[in-house]
């Protein structure tokens, strides 16, 4: 836990406008200290819950499970009396059916996007996923199908060839990162967020990558100049308030997913205006009317669909829909967005 308490101690010397915001505020402390005493071969085996407010959530569905005794009793028998379908889910699916639709979706997503195949990759289980399953002899998470589909969605319109630059802001638990290094391999990754998250992506990018694949933050956390720790073809992991060390460093790709929403409107554009310049493409999944909002708690302002397409007024939007995952429409906080722009050139 050295390095986490590193992390930390930099962080705190961080200017105003790289500390969390109200959002995230709320998690800061707990998260920091859950992973102090946590089982990290645990990560994703649901034993830790505040871990999947930034991705660590692979629950299986249960039918009943929580439910008090006389509740479950009381369905039981109102289901001997009157129902003569026993299923327990809409059209008699079974979780083995929705695994197998999501798959197959994955499949003519990635065959459309023309990319490397859901069949030719699997899920890491170091962390001993919950929701583990297996297809074809390859292993599966819903989590890491619905990270591919983002994957088939961004290459239809980013065209990337496999050696490209990419920098992502919240990275969270570093399944997208892993994906987008399982089908292209050769890869330059940077990614960058908040200590704890940070910290817990990096074991498990570790893991799920190899160890011979990262640059870890140990290495990254004094640098003043990116040139002088970027190895090409590898994950690289910096603190958030390292940012800054972006603005003439030139990326292919900057990818946010999710995380923009859970910002103030004026910390977004600060992380903008470090990649407006010298960045080639952006990609963003966000919640369209942004993530919730009240007097207490939530983000002070949500930040939504129209105030990113101003932010990137040097680009060009290219692509824009609604966002899915493999199993359904992402509708959480008024619906999700999935888009692409392009810099426009001069």
């Amino acid at each position: 836990m050295q390095n986490l308490d590193r992390l930390l101690d930099e962080y705190s010397k961080a200017p105003e406008i790289f500390q969390a915001g109200r959002y995230w505020k709320a998690y800061e402390d707990k998260i920091a200290n859950e992973i102090k005493s946590a089982d990290i071969d645990q990560l994703r085996s649901g034993k830790y819950p505040i871990f999947g407010t930034f991705g660590f959530c692979e629950s299986v569905y249960n039918y009943g499970v929580g439910m008090p005794f006389h509740v479950k009793l009381l369905k039981k028998v109102i289901r001997k009396l009157f129902v003569t379908n026993k299923a327990t889910l809409p059209y008699s699916l079974r979780l083995s059916d929705i695994r197998e639709m999501a798959y197959n979706y994955c499949l003519l997503q990635g065959q459309l996007a023309g990319t490397k195949s859901i069949a030719e990759i699997e899920t890491s289980t170091f962390g001993n996923p919950s929701d583990l399953f297996e297809i074809n002899g390859k292993k599966y998470t819903m989590q890491f199908l619905n990270f591919y589909i983002r994957v088939c969605f961004a290459q239809q319109y980013l065209n990337l060839k496999g050696d490209e630059t990419i920098v992502e802001l919240g990275s969270g638990s570093g399944f997208q990162v892993e994906i987008l290094k399982k089908i292209y391999p050769g890869l330059t990754i940077l990614c960058f967020d908040l200590p704890a998250p940070l910290f817990l992506c990096e074991q498990y990018l570790s893991k799920a990558l190899g160890e011979n694949m990262m640059v870890k933050s140990d290495r990254t956390i004094h640098t003043t100049d990116l040139d002088n720790v970027i190895e090409k073809g590898k994950v690289h992991m910096f603190g958030n308030w390292m940012f800054p060390l972006l603005k003439t460093f030139k990326i292919d790709v900057f990818w946010n997913g999710a995380s923009f929403g859970e910002m103030e409107p004026e910390i977004v554009k600060n992380y903008l205006s470090y990649i407006k310049e010298n960045c080639q493409s952006v990609f963003l999944l966000q919640a369209r009317h942004g993530k919730e909002s009240s007097k207490n708690s939530g983000v002070v302002k949500p930040i939504t669909f129209s105030d990113y397409n101003a932010m990137l007024d040097r680009f060009k939007l290219i692509k824009e829909s609604d966002a899915f995952e493999a199993n359904r429409r992402m509708s959480q906080s008024g619906g999700y967005f999935q888009a692409v722009w392009h810099k426009i050139q001069s």
